[in-house]
């Protein structure tokens, strides 16, 4: 075969879901440009927004609870949608928003089995030491329950 008549073929493993969860930090404006622009690779998939929002650190909003401050709960809910605002404008794809208050890594793993997501997006904060002790990794336990293939976006660093 020669040079000119080879052809990418397209696997049939295309990500029909793509699933990014985003927090309140600032790394979550590039978690979803990072899951748009894999959305644009794949203009059939289907992308998903999940915003956990949990009252403190320590809560892990367990049935019961006591519910957050409404203005909380609602700022945490626009911050959502702007991100999801911001997705439609990087790419054609449908974009969908999920606001849920609860445990962040068992509810966006509730979510991506749900939807049946193929790709998880995720951002990490890159906690070392004592702070990581205290405060745990969602993205470490993410990346070993997920079930799917997942993709973590860093923090930039500082050039």
């Amino acid at each position: 075969m020669t040079q000119d008549s080879e052809v990418l073929r397209n696997s049939g493993e295309d990500p029909e879901v793509i699933v990014a969860a985003v927090d309140s930090s600032n790394g979550a404006t590039r978690v979803v440009a990072m899951a748009a622009r894999l959305a644009r690779a794949f203009p059939g998939a289907a992308l998903h927004i999940v915003h956990v929002f949990r009252t403190s650190r320590f809560d892990r909003a367990h049935a019961g609870a006591p519910v957050a401050n409404p203005d909380a709960l609602a700022d945490a809910k626009d911050h959502l949608e702007s991100h999801v605002r911001s997705a439609r404008l990087q790419c054609r794809n449908s974009v969908t928003g999920h606001f849920i208050v609860g445990d962040p890594t068992n509810e966006i793993l509730r979510v991506r089995a749900e939807i049946h997501g193929d790709v998880l997006v995720i951002g990490t904060h890159d906690h070392s030491g004592f702070e990581r002790l205290l405060l745990g990794s969602i993205a470490d336990n993410l990346m070993r329950k997920a079930g799917c293939s997942v993709l973590v976006v860093r923090p930039t660093k500082a050039r």
